[in-house]
């Protein structure tokens, strides 16, 4: 005869199988020992919570099955605090399933362990508990609050497809976990609105649903937490690109200056009997015109390099959802025609300088030499075609 089971389980199986004409009698199981197995031995070693009345006169044994998790139907596994946690090990005979030793798992079986880990879940989220499992709640204000009751049977048990992932991204997951907190909270709130008790059979039944209200939940959260921070990150870098756009010009306003003055110096010191100051100013307005239009040429690169930048960074914006981009593209508008109008007002000053120039040299030729003056100024228009090219603004 093989050895007895060590485990209180294992008994309630092997009982199963032992027995001879076994019944189900109200709350418990009978059956008769065959007579090659000592009746005593047998009820000596019987687990106490598995026993029952044992009649050695007519060697039957009555035991209960469900006490020690071997049940006979899904119907009586999903009952009493098994609803809320799994038994370490238990059979559902009509299955022939032994929880951690039969594979493949049953797809009744896999329902149940869903259910099962969904509520801890659930119970780990509330705001409150009971202190026995048996409900919990979940608070936003005094009127908005639903009690959630862990109810529900074997005929409530539904696929809970994707709940590993649903279970990892929402519950598990630190990333924003107050946030995804409360978006379940709001979420179940929402399913439940009216109802200040609810079963949880009914989140059972309709978990994809509830599993969508969270999913959109949190894609609104993150969508707007991602527009937030790059839209400060936008506002801060057009701030700077607006002020570097300002210093392209303050850095020439005191040289700019020196354009009116320039006009003043030539009607003072241009002479007709006086070449060598004539000489000096056509010179020195020259060399002005020179740096300003180096300096001018300087800051309009600078200007362009920082278009170039800007230009990569609505880039950037472009590749974002449209619902990022199309609220954060406006706020380039104003630094774009900031940067237009930089480049036409260094265009304008360009235009200045050399018209200054012009004037000046014709002044002086005029002056010293009129009888070559018609030559003269043909040939400052042709050099003034040939410095300033069409293409003098925003490329």
């Amino acid at each position: 005869m093989q050895p007895f089971p060590t485990h209180p389980h294992d008994w309630a199986l092997w009982l199963f199988k032992t027995l001879e004409q076994p019944e189900n009698v109200d709350s418990y199981w009978q059956g008769v020992l065959p007579q090659e197995i000592d009746f005593d031995t047998v009820v000596e070693a019987l687990p106490q919570q598995l026993k029952g009345y044992c009649d050695s006169d007519r060697r039957t044994i009555e035991f209960h099955p469900k006490a020690v998790a071997v049940f006979e139907s899904i119907s009586e596994l999903v009952d009493g605090p098994r609803r809320r946690t799994v038994p370490g090990i238990f059979t559902v005979r009509e299955l022939n399933y032994t929880h951690g030793r039969t594979t493949p798992v049953p797809e009744l079986i896999e329902q149940y362990l869903g259910a099962v880990r969904l509520w801890q879940l659930f119970d780990r989220t509330a705001d409150h508990g009971n202190g026995q499992g048996l409900s919990i709640h979940f608070i936003k204000t005094f009127e908005s609050k639903v009690e959630l009751r862990c109810e529900y049977s074997a005929s409530d048990l539904s696929p809970l497809d994707n709940l590993d992932e649903f279970a990892r991204n929402y519950f598990e997951s630190d990333h924003h976990r107050d946030q995804k907190r409360t978006i379940i909270r709001n979420a179940l709130l929402e399913f439940f609105k009216g109802q200040l008790i609810a079963p949880f059979s009914e989140l059972l039944r309709n978990f994809k649903d509830f599993g969508e209200k969270v999913r959109s939940a949190y894609t609104l959260y993150t969508t707007d937490f991602s527009f937030e921070k790059l839209r400060s990150e936008v506002d801060k870098q057009n701030l700077e690109d607006m002020l570097r756009l300002n210093k392209t010009f303050s850095d020439i306003q005191n040289q700019l200056l020196a354009i009116p003055a320039a006009i003043l110096l030539v009607g003072a010191n241009v002479k007709a009997d006086n070449f060598t100051a004539n000489i000096s100013t056509a010179v020195g307005i020259s060399i002005f015109s020179w740096i300003m239009w180096k300096l001018i040429r300087n800051q309009s690169d600078s200007i362009s390099a920082i278009h170039d930048e800007i230009r990569l960074r609505k880039d950037k914006v472009e590749e974002q959802s449209s619902e990022i981009s199309e609220k954060l593209l406006p706020r380039f508008s104003k630094l774009s025609a900031r940067v237009v109008h930089q480049q036409k007002v260094l265009g304008g000053i360009r235009k200045a300088v050399a018209i200054v120039w012009i004037i000046t040299i014709l002044i002086v030729a005029y002056v010293q030499w009129p009888e070559f003056f018609p030559y003269l100024f043909d040939l400052l228009i042709e050099t003034t075609r040939t410095l300033i090219p069409d293409d003098l603004y925003l490329r």
